[in-house]
């Protein structure tokens, strides 16, 4: 359904053309009125306007700038101009304005409708055109290199990704990598010859080393990479050859050395071994960024090997605690699965080689109760009755503390949380659900549209619609139609007003338009249903 605005001086004129021609049957959902070239920009500037028919001769801005100012940000109305003057240079301006058509006043309505409906056909062409698998394709390619960072991203954040979906994104993503592919990591750090950079130019200076590297690295190996989320320039190398790994060291040394020469700059470079892609790239990134973190001091250019080992001799570090997304923004945003998804992962549940200190364990239990009450926020329950008698058991005997019971007890408080959410959103859509039926009920008499509706109730009318659809099963344009309907029969067998009377008290301006509603629900004329 489409929108439209009809603008004119002659309020006559805007008022006889949205109120006598029955513009839903054509594909109008909303007709806006405007009587100035001033409202109508305010009316554009606030709605997405598809079609605009405007007169040409107006006080203050006529229609030709009005056409110019609305596509500054409506860029696809369809524009109709209607004129009382039958002279070549406003056609010709006309054209000019990309206009869909020029007709003279008075206006044969026939003629307009024609208009329109091709308007809207012309509209439903361009889209399906911009939504083709060509223009797909066009974009898709446009906006690889920030996809591709964006998946390398997710997959170093251990953003889970179902095998049967990897290689579908890798193929999409023309990536040169396959499940079970061996490949190195490099984790580079530009150092502090850089730091005089302000932010702009730093993005270029990294899109500058991720160039050279690609230079240095062409001939034998193939490279994806990313700019971390930490700052990290990451890159994932692999060959056809599996000979040319042993040789991956000293192109990475060129790599800094070329850096060095051209930038002006120094690089610190952690290298991993050889590893299967893509199993465990987040803990070989947070390996990668702590051995540079051991190793490096200012000013200085390091070629590390990633000390795995020592990691290890660390213990295991809670490496996805800290790690975006956060658990407070999971839990804020309604992400219940992917909460629980983290948790586990924290945990490290079914890998007992990876589990988790009983320090560990305490501080991820401290850190899930702070994150669950800062969610529940009930101001009839304190925070201990929240999180119920199992915490306060896990906290006081620190003995009985294991991964399973944690995660057995978080479990229990995001399905709370969920439970919580759903009847929240539920009780508060029948309330917006509610004061829709009351507003209509209350100015049926007036010229009610989605927009009046949202406007009172204070949401978007798209998400409006939906929430009331999910509700009750039925649209608003359903139920005020309906409300009329059964408010005109009513009005007719148990009143003496007079037909145009009932259409008044039912929003329709123009009696023909409720007497063909009518006929066309109850399939006789409200007299004659008044008659039977």
């Amino acid at each position: 359904m489409y929108d439209l605005l009809i603008v004119d001086d002659e309020k006559s004129v805007v008022d006889s053309l949205a109120l006598t021609i029955p513009w839903e049957d054509y594909g109008i959902q909303t007709v806006h009125r405007a009587y100035s070239a001033k409202k109508a920009l305010e009316i554009a500037s606030k709605h997405a306007i598809d079609i605009l028919i405007t007169d040409i001769r107006m006080p203050e801005m006529d229609g030709l700038e009005l056409i110019e100012q609305i596509r500054h940000f409506a860029r696809k109305i369809i524009c109709i101009i209607l004129s009382g003057h039958d002279e070549f240079e406003y056609a010709q301006k006309a054209i000019q304005y990309q206009a869909m058509n020029y007709l003279l006043k008075p206006v044969d309505i026939s003629a307009l409708i024609d208009t329109v409906v091709s308007a809207i056909r012309y509209i439903e062409s361009e889209w399906k055109e911009i939504s083709s698998f060509q223009r797909i394709q066009h974009t898709l390619h446009a906006n690889m290199p920030l996809l591709r960072n964006q998946f390398l991203n997710d997959l170093l954040q251990n953003r889970r990704v179902h095998n049967h979906f990897l290689e579908e994104r890798l193929t999409m993503l023309e990536l040169p990598f396959k499940p079970n592919d061996s490949f190195m990591m490099m984790v580079v750090r530009l150092e502090e010859d850089f730091s005089g950079y302000d932010l702009r130019s730093l993005s270029l200076l990294e899109y500058a080393v991720t160039n050279i590297a690609e230079e240095v690295f062409q001939n034998l190996f193939s490279l994806w990479h990313c700019i971390s989320e930490q700052g990290y320039l990451v890159f994932l190398i692999n060959s056809n050859d599996p000979k040319a790994f042993e040789l991956v060291d000293s192109y990475a040394v060129r790599l800094q050395n070329h850096v060095q020469k051209f930038l002006k700059g120094a690089l610190s470079i952690c290298l991993s071994q050889i590893r299967t892609f893509p199993n465990n790239l987040s803990e070989l990134y947070q390996a990668s960024v702590s051995s540079i973190n051991r190793n490096v001091g200012e000013n200085k250019s390091y070629f590390i090997i990633v000390d795995e080992k020592a990691a290890d001799a660390e213990g295991h570090p809670l490496i996805n605690l800290y790690e975006p997304p956060l658990l407070p923004s999971l839990l804020e945003s309604g992400n219940w699965d992917e909460a629980l998804d983290k948790i586990n992962r924290i945990l490290s549940i079914g890998d007992p080689t990876k589990e988790p200190s009983r320090d560990q364990q305490f501080t991820v239990l401290l850190y899930l109760s702070s994150s669950f009450a800062i969610s529940f926020r009930s101001p009839k329950e304190t925070v201990e009755e929240l999180l119920g008698e199992e915490f306060d058991l896990l906290l006081r005997r620190k003995s009985h503390l294991s991964s399973q019971r944690i995660f057995l007890w978080a479990e229990k408080m995001i399905n709370m949380l969920r439970a919580k959410a759903t009847h929240h959103l539920e009780d508060a859509h029948q309330q917006i659900a509610s004061k829709v039926r009351s507003y209509i009920q209350a100015h049926l008499a007036e010229g009610i549209s989605l927009q009046t509706v949202a406007d009172h109730v204070c949401l978007h009318p798209v998400y409006l619609s939906k929430v009331y659809k999910t509700v009750s099963g039925e649209t608003i344009g359903d139920y005020l139609y309906r409300l009329r309907m059964e408010r005109a029969a009513y009005l007719l067998l148990n009143t003496d007003l007079k037909i145009a009377e009932v259409s008044s008290q039912l929003g329709f301006l123009a009696p023909p338009h409720f007497i063909k509603i009518f006929k066309k629900n109850y399939g006789t004329t409200p007299h004659e249903y008044r008659s039977r």
